[in-house]
């Protein structure tokens, strides 16, 4: 505690000496407390106008950022909800045969990835093994063969059917999907053109820094200051900051 109590000593001394240069008497004598309170009024009068100028410039400047913030936010919102449109991804699982699973937008076979949208399916059956065929829209044909002993013609067949059913359904959502996009894809374009906000936090700013040209206080205050310093300096002969 000793040690803190003296540290503290020294640095407000130090910040004494330092806000009131010219020795100690003049930092710390009652014979130039007038002196004193004359030079930290003009001080406290300066830097006041001083921060409060800065404060209310910066609010104009912030106020015009989160004009632009949202506008960018509302921007990746919709690109976002394009993008989910457009490419909804695989999708949760709807069942599965082997190594054949079916998904809400595509189909895996052998880990390989097919989207559903447009593929047409076709099921053979032989005296040991099923056929699946799944020809996607530019003719490429992924053939799957199931083994009798191990699966059934009516599984295969049942299995074929929910491909059928997710393939209409995934073209049903495509065609949902491509007019959405399109709707948001005018949203976008209005949001992007709507400036209306920035275009008011600018003048603001504008109308701050305009108003803030006209202030004479701010140049009254920094003359009286410097008329302090000039009677501290020719008091001490130093010059405060």
């Amino acid at each position: 505690m000793l040690a803190v109590t003296v540290v503290a000593a020294a640095v407000y001394v130090g910040w004494r000496l330092f806000h009131y240069p010219g020795g100690w008497d003049f930092a710390f004598g009652t014979a130039h407390s007038r002196a004193r309170d004359d030079l930290d009024r003009a001080r406290r009068q300066a830097n006041t106008l001083k921060r409060e100028s800065h404060k209310e410039l910066d609010a104009a400047h912030a106020s015009f950022k989160r004009a632009q913030n949202q506008q960018r936010e509302q921007v990746r919102a919709i690109e976002r909800r394009i993008a989910g449109l457009l490419r909804p991804g695989r999708g949760s699982m709807i069942s599965r045969l082997g190594d054949v699973s079916l998904h809400e937008h595509s189909v895996l076979v052998d880990d390989q990835e097919i989207p559903l949208a447009d593929l047409a399916v076709r099921v053979d059956h032989a005296q040991h093994q099923h056929f699946l065929y799944l020809t996607q829209p530019g003719g490429k044909v992924r053939l799957h063969r199931y083994p009798r002993s191990e699966h059934d013609e009516d599984t295969v067949r049942r299995f074929a059917v929910q491909l059928e059913n997710a393939i209409a359904d995934e073209n049903a959502y495509r065609i949902r999907a491509a007019a959405q996009a399109d709707k948001a894809q005018t949203e976008l374009a209005d949001v992007r053109a709507d400036t209306e906000a920035q275009d008011k936090a600018r003048a603001h700013i504008v109308e701050v820094e305009e108003r803030q040209r006209r202030d004479t206080r701010p140049q009254r205050a920094h003359k009286e200051l410097e008329a302090a310093r000039d009677q501290w300096q020719q008091l001490t002969g130093k010059r405060p900051r």
